[in-house]
C-alpha cells in the first residue's frame, strides 16, 4: 500500500541519512500542498512542532519554508499556528535561523486578520521578556510589522504598548539586544506616526546615540535619515536630530565616524537642511574630510558631489576646494580614488547641477590634470577619470591641458585598461574639438585612435570598435562624413587587413566597417565599400572570420536598394552557398556556425 504525503515526509524527517531530511524539508511546501489547507493544518504544522529541537539546517529550511505557506496555502486568518512555531525559532541560538523565522513572520504578518492582531502583541511581549537574549533581538525585527496591523484609532492604546516596549529593548542590559533595536530602528521609525515622532522615538533615538558599544551608535546613525523624514521640519530636526549626527562625526570610534561620512548626503537631504543648519551640516562634513583615519577621509570624500548639489557652489569654493590639493596626495589611494570619482561627479549636471563650468576649469581642471600626470599614480584613480571624461564633452575644448595628458595615457607602456579608457575618450574629444583638429597629423588623436584598434587586447580594440559610428557622425556635421571615413580610415585600414596574418585583426576591421551602417541613410558610396569588404571575407581561410563576416551583413543588407542586392551580394552570397554545403548539421564541424549564419543570411535575401 502505497504511503500518503504526511507518512511519507514523517518517514523521511524521521530518517538516518541528514541529506535526506533536509530534502524532505526543503519540499515542506509542497508536501503542504499535496495534502491540503485542512490536513496542513490537522497534521504537518502539529508535527513540525514536536520537530523545533532539531538541527541548525533543518529549522533554517522549516523557517523559510513557512514563511512561504501564507497566503497561497494557508489564509491570514488560520495562520496562528504557524505563528506560534516561528515564534519559537525566532528565539533559538542559531543566527541565520532566527533571521529566516524573523524574515517569514514580516511576511506572514500583513495577511493577518485584525482580530488577531492581540496575539500578535502576546507574541511580541513574550519575545522581549524572553529570559535568553536571542528572543529579544529577534523581536525587534518584527516591531514595525505588528504595529502597522494596529489600527489607528481603536487601538492607540496596543501603540502606546508597542513604543515603550521598544524603548526597553532599546535600554536592554545586553548589547546585542542594543544593536538589534538600532539596527530595526529605522523601519520602526518609519511607521510610528509623526506625533510621537519627538517625545518617543526621538527620545529612543538619542539613547541608542549615546550607548556605550560603538557597534549601537555606528547602527543608529542611520536611523537619522527616519527621524528627519518624518519630522519634515527644518526646526526639529535640529533640535531633536543635528546634535547626535554632530557627535557622530566626532565620535572616538572611528566606525561610527565612518558610518556617518557614508551615508552623509542622506541624513542632510532627511534633515530639511535650511539656513544656519547648512552651514553647521557642511562644517561637520570638513571635518571628516580631514579625519585621522583614511576609511572616514574617504567616504566623506565620495560623497563630496552630493553635499555640494545640497549646499551649492559657494559652499564647494569657500570650504570644499581648500581641502582638495591635499586630499589629492593622501597616502592612502582609497581616499584617491574616491576623491577622483567625486570630482568627476561634479562635472556632471546629472550629479550635481550647482557648479558652472567656469568653477570646474578654474578649480577641478587642475586637480585632475595632476592626478592623469603623476606617474606614480595609482590606475584605478586615472580609470575613475578617464571614463567620466565623455561626460564633459560642453567643456573638453576647452580642458587644453587634460587633452594633452590623454593623448600621453595611450602608451603600451601603461594599463590595458587606461588604454581602454583612452580609445573610449576619443570619440568625445572628436565631438568637443571637431574632425579637422581630431585628424591632423601623425601625433592627431586619429592616428592614436587607429594605433589602439591594433591593440594586442582585446577590450581595448572593441572599445575603439564602439566609437567609430560617433566620431563618424561627428564627421557628419562639418562636412561629408562616408568620404572622410573612406579617406582617413578604411583607406588605412585596408592594407592592415589585407597583409594580416592574425585573425582578430581582421575580425576587429570587419565589426568596425559594420558599426558604420545602423540606417538605411548610410551613404551608397559608404555602404558599397562597407558590403564589398564582408562580402570578401566570406572566403577567408578562417572560420570564425566568415562567421563574423556573415553576421555583420545580414542587418546590413535591410539598408540596401535592390540594385545593389541584385548587382552585388545575391550572386556573391549564392556563390558561397554553392561553394558549402548547407545541410551539413554537425555541431562538431568547425564551420557549422558559418553554415547556420549564412542560412540567416539567405533567408534574409529570399525574403
Amino acid at each position: 500500500m502505497s504511503l500518503s504525503p504526511m507518512q511519507l515526509f514523517e518517514e523521511q524527517i524521521s530518517a538516518l541519512d541528514a541529506s535526506l531530511r533536509l530534502d524532505a524539508m526543503c519540499r515542506l511546501k509542497l508536501v503542504g500542498e499535496a495534502m491540503g489547507k485542512k490536513e496542513t493544518l490537522g497534521s504537518l504544522i502539529p508535527f513540525l512542532r514536536e520537530h523545533t529541537d532539531d538541527d541548525d539546517e533543518m529549522l533554517l529550511k522549516m523557517a523559510q519554508e513557512l514563511g512561504t505557506m501564507v497566503p497561497s496555502l494557508i489564509p491570514g486568518s488560520e495562520a496562528s499556528s504557524l505563528i506560534s512555531i516561528l515564534e519559537i525559532l525566532a528565539g533559538v541560538e542559531e543566527t541565520v535561523v532566527r533571521s529566516a523565522a524573523i524574515q517569514s513572520l514580516n511576511n506572514i504578518i500583513p495577511h493577518l486578520t485584525t482580530e488577531g492582531s492581540k496575539s500578535l502583541l502576546d507574541m511580541v511581549k513574550r519575545l522581549v521578556t524572553a529570559e535568553w537574549f536571542t528572543g529579544r533581538v529577534s523581536s525587534c525585527g518584527i516591531f514595525a510589522s505588528v504595529y502597522s496591523k494596529f489600527d489607528e484609532a481603536q487601538n492607540e492604546e496596543a501603540k502606546d504598548e508597542l513604543r515603550k516596549l521598544y524603548k526597553v529593548l532599546a535600554e536592554d542590559e545586553t548589547p546585542m539586544v542594543r544593536r538589534g533595536a538600532a539596527s530595526n530602528f529605522s523601519s520602526f521609525a518609519s511607521v510610528v506616526e509623526k506625533e510621537h515622532q519627538a517625545t518617543d522615538m526621538c527620545v529612543i533615538y538619542n539613547q541608542l546615540s549615546q550607548d556605550e558599544q560603538d557597534s549601537v551608535r555606528q547602527l543608529i546613525v542611520v536611523g537619522s535619515q527616519a527621524i528627519g523624514k518624518i519630522l519634515n521640519d527644518t526646526q526639529q530636526c535640529k533640535m531633536y536630530v543635528f546634535p547626535c549626527v554632530k557627535n557622530a562625526c566626532n565620535d572616538r570610534s572611528w566606525r561610527v565616524r565612518h558610518a556617518v561620512a557614508k551615508n552623509y548626503p542622506t541624513i542632510a537631504l532627511s534633515l530639511q537642511c535650511e539656513g544656519d543648519l547648512v552651514d553647521q551640516m557642511v562644517g561637520c562634513f570638513l571635518g571628516l574630510l580631514t579625519d585621522t583615519e583614511a576609511e572616514v577621509r574617504g567616504a566623506a570624500a565620495g560623497n563630496i558631489a552630493k553635499i555640494c548639489d545640497i549646499a551649492g557652489q559657494d559652499m564647494f569654493v569657500q570650504d570644499t576646494v581648500p581641502l582638495l590639493e591635499g586630499l589629492s596626495k593622501d597616502p592612502v589611494m582609497e581616499v584617491r580614488s574616491k576623491l577622483s570619482q567625486a570630482l568627476m561627479d561634479c562635472t556632471n549636471p546629472e550629479e550635481c547641477s550647482k557648479l558652472s563650468d567656469q568653477i570646474i576649469l578654474d578649480h577641478i581642471q587642475p586637480i585632475i590634470q595632476g592626478m592623469l600626470q603623476n606617474e606614480e599614480e595609482s590606475d584605478e584613480v586615472k580609470i575613475n577619470i578617464l571614463r567620466s571624461l565623455p561626460s564633459l564633452t560642453r567643456i573638453l575644448g576647452s580642458m587644453k591641458e587634460i587633452i594633452t595628458v590623454v593623448s600621453n595615457l595611450a602608451s603600451y607602456m601603461l594599463s590595458w585598461r587606461i588604454r581602454e579608457c583612452v580609445a573610449l575618450t576619443i570619440p568625445s574629444l572628436a565631438e568637443s574639438l571637431g574632425i579637422e583638429a581630431f585628424s591632423g597629423g601623425n601625433k592627431s588623436f586619429l592616428s592614436i585612435w587607429l594605433t589602439l584598434l591594433q591593440d594586442q587586447v582585446s577590450e581595448v580594440r572593441s572599445a575603439c570598435v564602439s566609437g567609430i559610428y560617433k566620431i563618424y557622425e561627428v564627421a557628419c556635421s562639418s562636412t561629408d562624413g562616408g568620404a572622410w571615413v573612406t579617406k582617413n580610415v578604411l583607406s588605412v585600414l585596408r592594407p592592415i587587413y589585407e597583409g594580416s596574418t592574425f585573425y582578430l585583426t581582421r575580425i576587429t576591421h570587419l565589426r568596425l566597417v559594420a558599426c558604420l551602417c545602423q540606417s538605411d541613410a548610410t551613404p551608397k558610396q559608404l555602404l558599397d565599400e562597407v558590403v564589398t569588404v564582408l562580402l570578401a571575407a566570406l572566403s577567408d581561410p578562417v572560420p570564425n572570420v566568415r562567421t563574423v563576416a556573415a553576421t555583420c551583413l545580414t542587418p546590413i543588407v535591410g539598408f540596401c536598394d535592390d540594385s545593389l542586392i541584385n548587382t552585388k551580394i545575391r550572386p556573391r552570397i549564392t556563390e558561397v552557398c554553392d561553394a558549402t554545403d548547407l545541410s551539413v548539421a554537425n555541431e562538431m564541424d568547425h564551420d557549422n556556425d558559418f553554415r547556420m549564419q549564412l542560412r540567416k543570411l539567405n533567408s534574409v535575401l529570399e525574403a
